[in-house]
């Protein structure tokens, strides 16, 4: 292979690797992440391909030059790095250091005359950039393997590029502009460069892929109309945090809620209507849970919630602002003087209760709701006082048979 070709196996690479990102943020634009890792490739890609193709002429301009887009890409693939896994990106601390060390370069190749501090420059900037990164993400809980792979990968490349300079120099003291790229520090740099863009670019695919996957999972274990899990995800995962709470002696309770009526719903306003207040009740509990809580619809309209973290009080309060909430929602087609309800039932974890045992008597409770009355909540083992119907409560089987 000619030195030519050789040369050009580096930037080619990342070009190879921009352009597979590209392709894999093609498959789902939402992924700034994705989309910022491509454009870092590319800008990467770009340096390479101008300190290699530059003529020797330049001299010292070309480190300047090709820092450059080399500083860009560092940056926007940073910020697809921690923007993957909702690292919040320090863009200030960033950009202050590409700044700094773009004006240390220019006054080195203004003022100075010695070609290996414009290489140290450089490659500091790149460090302190990436090395960001990795300080971020180990900082954050719970990296899986895959994150811990790239937070490695970081950490190498980080200490590559504070050490190879001092390295490459102790073998080759004297470079001059002339014969900079037949240095042992050039060859080196192709070398290390290349090979750390290449297990970097790996690992943020086999990252990427993970992430495409994950999401594909996630959207069959979501009811599309609810927004809520389905109930075979659900349950899995109720039953993890069953065993864990069990684990760390944390308190869970488990809440069952049913929209009142919800076949008369159906029957007189139509199925639309019928799915919109679906639609509504997810967004409802939604809106009105913690992340730490696991909501799911386990029937038509039959919703379940298990609390992390929490004891028969607040499954009760809890209960009440959905009762509250959905007399609140006003559905298209329903007209506004009619409202809907919903009935609960809660409860807490016993010590030794099966997921099955724990929805039984949650789904005991909300028997007991549905039979005092509805539009009611009631704990396992409650005494239930019917709540007084009002004008605007959806008709009952007897007020349908009335009008018919």
């Amino acid at each position: 292979m000619s030195e030519g070709v050789q040369s050009l196996l580096t930037p080619l690479t990342a070009a190879v690797f921009a352009i597979t990102f590209f392709i894999l943020w093609s498959r789902d634009r939402t992924r700034q992440a994705t989309l910022a890792m491509a454009l870092g490739y590319t800008c990467l890609s770009l340096g390479f391909f101008i300190s290699q193709l530059t003529p020797v002429s330049l001299g010292r301009a070309n480190v300047s030059l090709t820092n450059i887009p080399y500083t860009i890409g560092c940056i926007l693939m940073v910020w697809g790095i921690l923007n993957r896994v909702s690292i919040q990106v320090p863009m200030r601390a960033l950009t202050g250091i590409a700044v700094l060390g773009g004006g240390l370069g220019i006054v080195s190749l203004l003022f100075g005359n010695n070609i290996e501090a414009d290489l140290y420059i450089a490659n500091t900037t790149y460090g302190l950039i990436f090395g960001v990164a990795a300080l971020l993400i180990a900082q954050k809980p719970n990296n899986d393997l895959i994150e811990k792979v790239v937070m490695w990968v970081i950490i190498v490349n980080v200490m590559q590029l504070f050490m190879r300079p001092p390295l490459s120099f102790m073998f080759s003291p004297d470079i001059g502009v002339s014969d900079y790229r037949e240095s042992v520090y050039y060859i080196a740099l192709t070398l290390v460069m290349g090979v750390g863009s290449m297990v970097l670019g790996l690992s943020l695919i086999a990252a990427c892929i993970k992430d495409q996957f994950n999401a594909v999972h996630e959207n069959f274990a979501h009811d599309k109309l609810s927004g809520l899990l389905t109930r075979p995800a659900f349950e899995a995962r109720v039953e993890k945090a069953i065993a864990k709470a069990q684990r760390q002696d944390v308190p869970i309770a488990l809440i069952i809620g049913d929209i009142d009526h919800f076949k008369q719903v159906n029957d007189i306003w139509g199925h639309q209507v019928g799915d919109d207040a679906i639609e509504a009740f997810g967004s409802l509990v939604l809106d009105t849970v913690r992340d730490t809580d696991i909501c799911g619809r386990v029937g038509g309209e039959e919703f379940c919630i298990l609390i992390w973290d929490a004891d028969s009080k607040v499954a009760r309060s809890l209960s009440e602002r959905l009762r509250i909430g959905v007399t609140g929602i006003r559905v298209n087609g329903m007209g506004d003087s009619t409202h809907l309800t919903a009935s609960f039932g809660a409860t807490d974890f016993e010590a030794g209760d099966t997921y099955g045992e724990l929805f039984g008597r949650a789904d005991k409770a909300l028997y007991q709701a549905k039979n005092s009355g509805r539009n009611a909540v009631c704990m396992s083992n409650d005494e239930v006082v019917a709540p007084a119907r009002r004008k605007t409560d959806l008709p009952t089987a007897e007020d349908t048979a009335k009008v018919a």
